[in-house]
């Protein structure tokens, strides 16, 4: 969602022009206004929502963006960075949006979560339903205070949400697949490490995918040995060296979630001078140099940023503009990643 601000930038003009041309008023020179209508096309810009954007500043909506964080969180970082970039913009529109981050590796107390829950006071709530205190409960006020909420990266059925927005779980797998499949010529040995299991689908339904595509398009794989790392680097190191030792065949490792990322340095110690692919998810800042000295073969990125984003524009649309979502579940592209490419 481009705003008047954003044109007005890219034409090298002030906002009142850019004003000006849309709503017909005062005089624009002839060059400025057709620079102006272009990029107007270009960008899709539609003047009908300015018109009901200036109701949303008289709203001035109260928006709601809370995440977590937490050694195992780290794709909500880059989320949090999408939505915070998004809020800017819709502060041009008088909505203001609240931050709250829960650390998942310090619990809240009763009487924070107590604070958050009695004073949740928005217009809408943009949040991933994940297990840990204080989430379930803000799920269950701003359920009972029936205010709008958008789920992302996690969906949740039990509460009624506008929309889900995050990644294709079981598309990641599958894709995961292949490139595990095209990097041992369809003959891979396979050993899955995942840091954090749960019935969450950024691992089941990864793993479902995963096994579903090589049972139908790639019978020669084998999957050798399925492992949770647990503890530190030190235990990973140790568990991912008993593992290769005892299966000498692995050429290919799919690490599901990949946690804070020392399991990558444990996987290379591990493997020494043999030649096994290493294949994970996500893109994170910690992820580049392992991509770039090969530490990583591949990652299947779900563009974190674009969840937070879009999950603010889908309730500023939904509450200014009374428009709902365009689907149920809007899922990010997933794209593949190798080091060459960073």
């Amino acid at each position: 969602m481009v705003t008047i601000k954003e044109i007005a930038e890219m034409a090298g003009v002030s906002r009142r022009t850019v004003d000006r041309v849309i709503n017909h008023r005062g005089s624009v020179k002839p060059e400025t206004e057709q620079k102006i209508l272009k990029l107007i096309k270009e960008l899709d810009y539609t003047p009908n929502a300015a018109g009901r954007s200036l109701a949303a500043h008289k709203k001035k909506l109260q928006l709601l963006f809370c995440s977590t964080k937490g050694i195992y969180a780290p794709i909500y970082a880059p989320v949090r960075e999408g939505a915070k970039k998004k809020a800017a913009e819709l502060n041009e529109y008088g909505v203001t949006t609240t931050f709250l981050t829960i650390d998942r590796d310090h619990p809240l107390s009763e009487a924070q979560i107590q604070n958050i829950t009695s004073n949740l006071n928005y217009d809408g709530i943009a949040i991933s339903p994940v297990d840990i205190p204080g989430i379930p409960e803000i799920l269950e006020k701003a359920s009972e205070l029936k205010i709008p909420m958008v789920f992302y990266n996690v969906d949740y059925s039990a509460y009624e949400r506008l929309c889900f927005i995050g990644c294709n779980y079981i598309k990641s797998g599958k894709i995961a697949a292949g490139l595990a499949a095209f990097s041992s010529n369809d003959c891979g040995k396979i050993c899955i490490l995942t840091t954090k299991v749960s019935n969450k689908p950024s691992y089941s339904d990864r793993m479902r995918g995963f096994i579903t595509e090589l049972e139908e398009r790639y019978p020669n794989m084998q999957i050798l040995d399925t492992i949770l790392l647990e503890g530190d680097a030190f235990d990973y190191y140790e568990t991912i060296k008993k593992t290769l030792d005892l299966h000498p065949d692995i050429n290919v490792i799919y690490l599901v979630n990949p946690g804070d990322y020392s399991a990558c340095y444990a996987i290379n110690k591990a493997i020494g001078k043999r030649k096994i692919r290493v294949i994970t998810n996500d893109l994170m800042a910690e992820q580049i140099p392992l991509l770039k000295n090969g530490l990583i073969s591949a990652t299947v990125d779900q563009e974190p940023h674009r969840q937070g984003s879009i999950a603010l524009e889908t309730l500023f649309n939904y509450l200014a503009m009374g428009t709902m979502p365009s689907s149920d579940i809007i899922y990010t592209h997933l794209s593949i990643l190798i080091g060459e490419s960073m």
